[in-house]
């Protein structure tokens, strides 16, 4: 087990860099499966899900390597379609995976995915688009056997603008017979970025980042390219957040300012005075001046992009529980993502829960030892710890570096007081 070891009440300085989107670069990883080649993803991040989503790339054939400026892939001699149970059951971006193998071999084999335990996580969209292109679906236990010895195009409506489905049956129709429209998709930036890798490789995909997205199947793609998923713009939220309520005055560079937009706007209307608080953006770069604890920041509603979404839910909640004044969160997607507040109520938060919304007063909160309940309240114990009064221990801190490359090490930057303990 590893953990973080933080003194909080310490001001943050300097500059931190992020890195690029973890949710392209996975899913990117599984598109290369279409490749039957090589492509090499640049400044791909050093962290447990692209780790894991390695090894299960190797154990049904692929070639992977890093080196210092990203991640190789050679797809070419992938024979296996059976996905191994040991390493799907730890990332759910594993199930993107069938929609690449099953336009490739037309079956593949595959357990139900795991993952952040924060509420139901369903594959039936994946599933019901997967069966109007002409898949055959069979449940055993906790396995499916997808088959399909030709997909073809047809008119798909989501139910739900999911991301994950979205991904996964734009994989499958990239070499389909025929057009695939798919309505009600997300339109989440992550989209956008696996549909212009794949336009770069040879497909023909329209529409990507609005509802609805239209692929004219081609017969085969193009390897050999490099290519840099976009910024992530979760991480470059959480920056953001904890630096507005440590204090200091701090710059995030290498971000993408539209995708970034709606929290800095949120943040702007409700806490700055641009004397004592400001943020601005200028050149792809986010600058934030803060006495820190700032005002409370609000109310905030979990939804689809481009507005709120959930997986900064847990890290505004830190902000709210140390900020002055009131703060409220609505989830609306994950109804478990309120596993964090154990140890936010450990480090002194006041907050009421009542069905799917928390709204904190905000406190002076003091240190704790407490326990990462997944990925992102994970980083919120973090970000809380950082303003809190004396010492913190966050333990299990490996499920937050599933998503964040080298956190302690670009907290200790600014001038942060981590620490990153195993054993």
């Amino acid at each position: 087990m590893s953990k973080y070891l933080i003194t909080g009440e310490k001001r943050l300085y300097g500059e931190v860099e992020i890195g690029v989107a973890k949710n392209s670069a996975l899913t990117i990883m599984c598109a290369a499966i279409l490749l039957k080649g090589e492509v090499f993803i640049k400044n791909c991040p050093k962290i447990g899900d692209i780790s894991v989503m390695a090894d299960i790339l190797k154990s049904i054939g692929s070639t992977v390597y890093r080196n210092k400026d990203g991640l190789y892939l050679n797809t070419k001699n992938v024979y296996k379609t059976r996905l191994p149970k040991s390493k799907t059951s730890r990332i759910r971006a594993s199930f993107f995976t069938v929609g690449a193998l099953l336009a490739r071999f037309g079956t593949v084999k595959i357990s139900k995915p795991g993952g952040c335990k924060i509420g139901e996580r369903p594959v039936d969209i994946h599933l019901d688009g997967f069966k109007q292109m002409g898949a055959t679906v069979t449940e055993r236990d906790d396995e499916y056997l997808i088959t399909a010895p030709k997909l073809c195009g047809g008119q798909i409506r989501l139910r739900y603008p999911s991301v994950g489905a979205t991904e996964n049956l734009i994989l499958a129709a990239v070499t389909a017979s025929g057009v695939t429209t798919l309505f009600n998709c997300a339109k989440e930036p992550e989209v956008k970025d696996l549909c212009d890798f794949l336009n770069l490789c040879g497909a023909k995909i329209t529409g990507a980042g609005t509802s609805t997205i239209r692929i004219l199947g081609v017969s085969k793609l193009n390897d050999g390219l490099s290519y840099k998923p976009l910024p992530d713009r979760i991480e470059a939220g959480t920056f953001l957040l904890l630096c507005c309520l440590v204090g200091g005055k701090s710059v995030i560079s290498s971000i993408n300012s539209e995708n970034i937009y709606f929290l800095v706007k949120k943040i702007r209307n409700n806490t700055c005075n641009y004397k004592h608080f400001c943020v601005n953006i200028y050149k792809e770069k986010l600058y934030i001046q803060s006495d820190g604890l700032p005002c409370g920041l609000g109310s905030f509603v979990t939804a689809p992009y481009p507005l709120f979404p959930t997986d900064l839910h847990p890290i505004v909640s830190a902000v709210g529980a140390a900020a002055k004044g009131q703060t409220s969160v609505t989830e609306t997607v994950f109804e478990s993502r309120f596993l964090y507040l154990e140890g936010l109520k450990k480090m002194g938060a006041d907050f009421s829960l009542k069905n799917n919304t928390v709204t904190f007063k905000g406190k002076r909160l003091h240190g704790a030892y407490v326990t990462a309940p997944d990925l992102r309240g994970g980083a919120a114990l973090v970000t809380a710890a950082l303003a809190a009064q004396g010492s913190s221990v966050i333990d299990n801190a490996e499920v937050i570096m599933r998503g964040y490359d080298s956190f302690s090490e670009k907290l200790k930057g600014l001038g942060a007081d981590v620490k990153l303990t195993y054993g």
